[in-house]
């Protein structure tokens, strides 16, 4: 398992690249293992969805699981991965939701990991 630091240290880059990129609303600022990651950016900006989505799957200690889109944000959510994960071929496939619920947001996206056999 590694430190909080060198976990901490990879989310603070993550976080840096996509703020250069445009401006994030709010984001998790601290590494928190029964928290989750997220950054929220506004709906403005959704051309660079494919962008941030690549910066968050470089990296390797971050697991993306899914894309919210509602009341004019975008807001991506990962798990903090405590061991180094391999790069693996990914998807993004919106998810049907229930609008029964009157706070269910307008979109949702769930991310797919492609597993990797590894003999051994």
């Amino acid at each position: 398992m590694l430190p909080f630091g060198a976990v901490q240290a990879e989310w603070a880059n993550t976080l840096d690249r996509v703020q250069q990129l445009c401006p994030v609303i709010r984001a998790a600022e601290v590494v928190r293992p029964e928290r989750f990651a997220y950054i929220e950016i506004g709906m403005e900006h959704q051309d660079l969805v494919d962008t941030i989505e690549r910066i968050l799957f470089q990296n390797l200690l971050l697991r993306p699981l899914q894309r919210v889109e509602d009341r004019g944000t975008i807001e991506f959510q990962a798990d903090w991965l405590w061991n180094w994960r391999q790069s693996v071929p990914w998807s993004c496939e919106r998810s049907t939701l229930a609008r029964l619920l009157p706070d269910a947001p307008e979109r949702s996206y769930v991310y797919g990991y492609s597993l990797v056999l590894v003999e051994g």
